[in-house]
């Protein structure tokens, strides 16, 4: 793909997670988005044949990178508590460049179609499994410090939900920076862990 239709998919996704994060994926027509990037509508099926495969492409891109993200940090040599502080600053981070893309992913799964739904749940699955693996680790360490610790399903989907709703209250251009915030959701499972 050159890098001027590259460019373009790019504008494509960013306007696409906003007017579908502002305005829900149902109320918004794919014309609209057309006139928001000033191109025509036939020129956006040169990228997505249908809405459906725009939202799929958008949590895909979503999804590679939150993956990415969370394998590179359970490869790492870090302790365990530094992979869940890894993790939670590169989450963080990522969502606040990038707030209407997890507005969407937390908001727009079921707007999907059965088989790309069952693609992205398939792939938040093995999100949630990996993000165990790494709260395990550090519930592991922390019961050889101080005995029995919270229920790690517990742990795994207050940390998810809790980072997940970000979207709804957390500003970046506010008075606390993404790695502030990746401190104190670190400081908070440290006390709660165990």
């Amino acid at each position: 793909m050159s890098e001027k239709r590259g460019a373009l998919k790019g504008r494509i996704f960013k306007e696409g997670a906003r007017l579908f994060a502002e305005q829900g994926y149902e109320r918004t027509s794919l014309q609209e988005l057309a006139g928001a990037l000033g191109v025509t509508k036939p020129a956006l099926y040169y990228y997505f044949s249908s809405k459906d495969e725009l939202l799929f492409g958008i949590m895909t891109f979503v999804m590679d990178q939150v993956l990415a993200d969370v394998i590179e940090v359970r490869e790492s040599s870090l302790s365990p508590s530094d992979k869940l502080h890894d993790l939670i600053r590169r989450y963080i981070s990522f969502f606040a460049a990038k707030p209407h893309e997890l507005t969407i992913m937390s908001t727009e799964v079921d707007s999907l179609g059965p088989e790309f739904r069952e693609t992205i749940v398939a792939r938040q699955r093995e999100y949630v499994r990996l993000v165990r693996g790494i709260i395990a680790g550090v519930m592991a360490a922390r019961k050889c410090e101080k005995g029995a610790g919270v229920n790690e399903t517990a742990a795994v989907y207050a940390l998810l939900g809790g980072m997940n709703w970000i979207f709804k209250w957390y500003d970046p251009e506010g008075p606390l920076s993404p790695d502030e915030l990746a401190r104190d959701f670190m400081s908070i499972f440290k006390s709660g862990l165990g």
